[in-house]
């Protein structure tokens, strides 16, 4: 789920197990659209930054690009299991996680490898080296892209495919990374996934404490 402010309405996205994307306004809780396209549930509902598109990774190995104004189709949809360079066929064509910086690029992931894509060649630009890692959540940061799978780490990448730093964490596998944005000097990257802890970076290359829950 992601919520967007459009025109001074708070919406809530919603992707769920029946292939859909639901639309609310959460004021008055009301249906505003629907979005249908994928042919297998949904993992990952992500906005782009000034911009009313929304996008989604599922189960069926696409990802697909909406315009909020147009309930629809799709506008774009990228099938990275379909490329050899991302294709992983013992692993999956599933995608568990997407995201967008603010100007034209993508990157997902899931049991593809971990890839970023130009949003108006459709292509892939580069393919990161995650051989034992299928990908829950990924996040753009600066000039790095961060990403958490099913390894007991946070990984930070630079966009040319490099690997900047690896960040040990207590879960065996990460479901979810989240970065706070609001207070430009008090960013704080936090993650959780398997077993009972919250783990904190305030300084995003090493793990500064973990709550446990």
């Amino acid at each position: 789920m992601v919520t967007s402010v459009q025109d001074d309405v708070t919406y809530l996205f919603a992707g769920c197990g029946n292939n859909l994307i639901y639309q609310f306004d959460l004021e008055s809780g009301s249906l505003v659209n629907k979005f249908n396209g994928h042919t297998d549930y949904i993992h990952c509902v992500h906005m782009r930054e000034n911009s009313q598109q929304c996008v989604s990774a599922s189960e069926d190995g696409s990802v697909r690009v909406w315009d909020t104004r147009v309930p629809g189709e799709a506008v774009q949809v990228i099938n990275p299991y379909k490329h050899d360079t991302c294709a992983r066929p013992g692993l999956g064509k599933w995608l568990g996680c997407v995201a967008t910086d603010d100007s034209d690029w993508l990157v997902c992931g899931g049991g593809p490898s971990l890839s970023l894509w130009h949003l108006r060649s459709l292509m892939p630009t580069t393919v990161f080296d995650t051989p034992n890692s299928c990908l829950h959540s990924v996040q753009f940061h600066e000039d790095t892209i961060i990403s958490g799978g099913s390894s007991a780490a946070i990984t930070h990448w630079f966009i040319g495919g490099s690997k900047k730093a690896e960040v040990e964490m207590h879960s065996t596998s990460i479901h979810s990374i989240c970065i706070n944005k609001q207070l430009e000097d008090t960013k704080v990257l936090s993650s959780a996934g398997t077993g009972p802890y919250i783990d904190v970076c305030t300084n995003f290359g090493y793990k500064a404490f973990s709550l446990e829950l």
